[in-house]
């Protein structure tokens, strides 16, 4: 998908989804508990931000952690560097070398990118690239090829992920995987097969317009959350926490592609 069309989304149908949304919301709180679970420090790079919603929750919560944003989207990256207390903004694509941030990462958070991307592996080795040694990578993936639905079309997805197979291409980079887990089943994937009958931006137009429809998403929200404390490989959504050893393994995994 042209970086254009992700700003289409992002000025319509993420743009409320990402603040008010369920899936959203749910997502974004989970990986705020994962977050804390490490204990995280020092650098942290969110790749994919969009309008920096969940780097505006991450501050919030750790306040000590220095942010830096990674986005290809024009529209997205501009609302970004409007954003206080980010270090840098970076506009262009993962890989892209006259977008690549500067230094290495103690952190790298990358939530519901990689199936966008064509080469999912030469993806993952750039964000090992840009790990420090013992840097941890946080990473969300749409689960299940069986729940795809016109949505997946809509917003560019190339692919949904088999259980085990994100960790499974992370061990073969080298990465220690420290979570790997399925969750969704069955109140947020009844969630999404009803957000497959309607586009993303009927979705959001039916958010606004009702303040019933926003307190039924806080509602769905908290339910999604709690269900993200079961692990079910027939989930629709799927985190994985990995780390990279300390040694250069990020130019060893590199060398693959070069």
């Amino acid at each position: 998908m042209e970086s254009t069309q992700y700003d289409t989304l992002w000025s319509q149908a993420w743009a409320d989804a990402s603040t008010q949304g369920p899936g959203f919301l749910s997502r974004h709180a989970c990986i705020l508990r994962l977050l804390s679970n490490y204990n995280v420090h020092g650098r942290l790079l969110e790749v994919g931000a969009g309008r920096g919603d969940l780097l505006v929750r991450i501050q919030q919560r750790f306040p000590q952690l220095q942010l830096t944003a990674l986005e290809p989207g024009t529209a997205a990256a501009q609302a970004l560097r409007a954003r206080p207390g980010l270090s840098a903004v970076h506009h262009g694509p993962l890989g892209e070398p006259s977008a690549r941030p500067e230094g290495f990462f103690d952190v790298i958070v990358c939530s519901e990118v990689l199936e966008h991307i064509e080469d999912d592996e030469r993806a993952l080795v750039e964000l090992i690239d840009l790990a420090a040694p013992g840097g941890l990578l946080f990473l969300t993936v749409p689960m299940r090829a069986d729940l795809w639905t016109p949505v997946d079309d809509a917003v560019g997805h190339v692919r949904r992920y088999e259980p085990g197979q994100l960790a499974s291409l992370c061990q073969a980079y080298g990465l220690q995987v420290l979570h790997d887990q399925a969750h969704g089943f069955p109140l947020y994937n009844t969630y999404y097969r009803l957000l497959g009958r309607r586009t993303p931006e009927e979705t959001a137009k039916l958010g606004r317009k009702s303040l019933l429809a926003r307190v039924a998403a806080r509602v769905a929200a908290a339910a999604f959350l709690l269900e993200t404390r079961v692990d079910s490989r027939r989930g629709a959504r799927g985190f994985v926490v990995a780390r990279k050893p300390q040694g250069d393994v990020g130019s060893e995994a590199s060398s693959v592609f070069r």
